[in-house]
Order: C-alpha cells, then structure tokens, then sequence
C-alpha cells in the first residue's frame, strides 16, 4: 500500500475481488488500492468525517461491478507524487474502454513516447487507483498477460476483464 505523510482520511471498500483502501487527503483521492493481506487499517476514518466523494467513490465502484465502467472525474486524484510522464500514461489509460485491451508499446506511441513500452511498464506498477485507472487492460506486445501489481496478479487481471467481456458484451 502507498503512504503518504499528510494527513489523511481512510474509507475501506469491499468488492468481488477483495477490499480496497481509499486514502484521501485534502488533494482529493490519493490512493484507492488493494487491501493486502490482513492488513486493513485499524484507522478507517468514520463516514461522517469522509468527504463527499467518497460516497461517490463507492457508487462509482458499486457501478463498476454491476456495469463494467467505472466513472470518476480525474480532478478529484491527488496527484502529488507522480511525475507528468505517469500521469499522461495513466490518463490514456483511463481512456481505454472496458473489455479492451492495449499493448504497452501502443500505450507508450499514444502518449508520444514510441519505444517507451518498459517505462509506461513501470508507470503502471505505479499506479495508485489500479480500478479506478484500469491497468489491467494493458497487456503484453503479443497480448498476453504480464504484470499485475493487485492482489491475485494476473489471475485478478483476467478476472477483471472477463467480468468487463460479460458486462459490456
């Protein structure tokens, strides 16, 4: 899980493939990743000291599971910390649609770095809101499943996808 020295809010979120954590701070939503393990935080913060987007938060993933389409506007993310060549690969990524796959090299020509398939590689291993900026629909040059930094790895990936495939068919 990310840390982030700010003070923050914490709202646990239960979904099909396992809890999530959402972190926010006065930026926005800075983190919304995987619980792992039996490590979800003790200091979950009370619904009524949360902002209003986290209500959102949990529509927007209630609707995902339900619809295969997450919707949530990019100027409520604390961006603090990424550097402007991940947040103009996570932004593409956010525009692929459900159930569609893109290469990590075509995501790289997208965002005007041809050749650039490993570090848009390593700007998804990043990625702190792994739902919300859907990672798992990057793939490999021969479309084949690589890397995937949430719990279950590659088997959630595939998971993600099929529930996507089904949803949106």
């Amino acid at each position: 899980m990310t840390t982030v020295a700010t003070d923050t809010l914490l709202q646990l979120i239960e979904t099909p493939v396992g809890p999530f954590q959402a972190c926010w701070t006065e930026r926005g939503l800075y983190s919304f990743e995987f619980v792992r393990g039996r490590s979800k935080s003790s200091k979950a913060s009370s619904a009524q000291d949360l902002p209003p987007s986290a209500l959102k938060l949990e529509q927007a993933v209630q609707d995902y599971f339900e619809t295969g389409e997450f919707s949530w506007d990019l100027r409520q993310l604390d961006w603090q910390g990424v550097s402007a060549f991940q947040q103009k690969v996570l932004r593409h990524c956010f525009r692929i649609k459900p159930a569609c796959t893109m290469t990590y090299g075509e995501l790289a020509d997208k965002v005007g770095s041809p050749g650039a398939a490993r570090a848009v590689g390593g700007a998804m291993a990043k990625n702190r809101w792994p739902l919300l900026i859907p990672c798992h629909r990057v793939v490999g040059s021969n479309g084949k499943m690589t890397g995937y930094s949430g719990v279950g790895g590659i088997d959630t990936k595939q998971k993600l996808l099929a529930l996507e495939t089904k949803l949106t068919g």
